[in-house]
């Protein structure tokens, strides 16, 4: 008996159920790596950061201790401290894709920023501009800062996120951002 022959439109039909079933098993799985991060100390929380080849393995110390110290409503705090251009709360921005903070620095680009304007001055330790999820991150002076204070680098990632959610500069002034980071968050 020969097999039933199904027509292209069919075959198009059952693969879309069949990924529609297996996206919906999965979404358990995803979900939950966002909902609760641990203590310091203990092991970290896998949120897949995208974070450039070249940068090496600079940022990760850094970007695990931000997403634990963003799981914490204190540190949440500075999402209704700021504000984007247009007057809404980086909260809000923030609630409009439907993350959570900790989650949201795995949607954050960090890119090697070595050839970039800004990364040619030594107090640089990244950049990016209002409401745009990618980070230029200067790797020589963020590798410095980063065996000298982690605690100040871990600052300039939740500053620089802020930066992706809308925050713009002047007013507030970078130091007065980095200070409002450190008071809610820690160093």
């Amino acid at each position: 008996m020969d097999a039933p022959t199904r027509s292209p439109a069919d075959t198009v039909r059952r693969l879309l159920v069949l990924a529609v079933f297996a996206c919906a098993a999965a979404a358990p799985a995803l979900a939950e790596t966002t909902r609760s991060l641990p203590a310091a100390g203990a092991p970290t929380l896998a949120i897949p950061f995208f974070v450039d080849a070249k940068l090496g393995g600079v940022m990760q110390e850094s970007l695990e201790e931000a997403a634990r110290r963003l799981s914490d409503s204190r540190c949440q705090a500075l999402l209704t401290d700021f504000a984007d251009e247009a007057g809404r709360s980086l909260d809000e921005n923030l609630h409009a894709i439907g993350q959570s903070m900790p989650g949201y620095l795995g949607l954050v680009l960090f890119y090697d920023g070595t050839t970039t304007e800004p990364c040619e001055n030594d107090r640089v330790l990244a950049w990016t501009s209002p409401g745009i999820r990618a980070v230029h991150v200067c790797p020589r002076q963020f590798a410095y800062w980063q065996r000298a204070n982690s605690g100040y680098t871990t600052s300039i990632v939740i500053h620089e996120a802020l930066h992706t959610l809308g925050l713009g500069e002047r007013p507030p002034t970078s130091g007065e951002i980095t200070a409002k980071v450190i008071e809610r968050c820690g160093k």
